[in-house]
């Protein structure tokens, strides 16, 4: 009984690790940053839809800077600020009129911190034609 319980507990640790959705990177000094998996994000032709960001640091001092690539044609980041002081910042994210009408569209998100540490992170932004 003591064996199976064992490996239930086992199996069922390596299948919450496998849905961990934060990435992390480790620095020279024992530095830590870790970026959790954004939601997908949907917009409208026209539109704007807020995209959240989370992260997590361990003896990292100082801002992250963030930045998004590999946006859809004709959507684009129009917040002024691309830092994160704290552990969470929204980022605004906008379509042109005329963006690409795309589903899933693999985006992704980079954070950066002090010393060069980075972690890139994807997520799907889904363009829509305006209803």
């Amino acid at each position: 009984m003591k064996t199976t319980n064992f490996f239930a507990l086992a199996i069922a640790s390596l299948a919450l690790a496998g849905c961990t959705k934060d990435a992390t990177v480790e620095g020279r000094s024992n530095d830590k940053l870790s970026l959790e998996k954004p939601s997908d994000v949907t917009l409208e032709r026209g539109g704007i839809s807020k995209v959240d960001i989370d992260i997590k640091r361990k003896d990292l001092a100082g801002d992250v800077a963030v930045s998004f690539s590999k946006l859809p044609a004709g959507v684009d980041v129009v917040d002024a600020s691309t830092k994160i002081v704290g552990d969470e910042g929204t980022y605004t994210l906008r379509a042109s009129a005329t963006a690409d009408l795309v589903e899933k569209s693999v985006a992704q998100v980079t954070a950066t911190g002090a010393g060069g540490i980075a972690v890139t992170q994807s997520f799907n932004v889904t363009v829509k034609d305006k209803k």
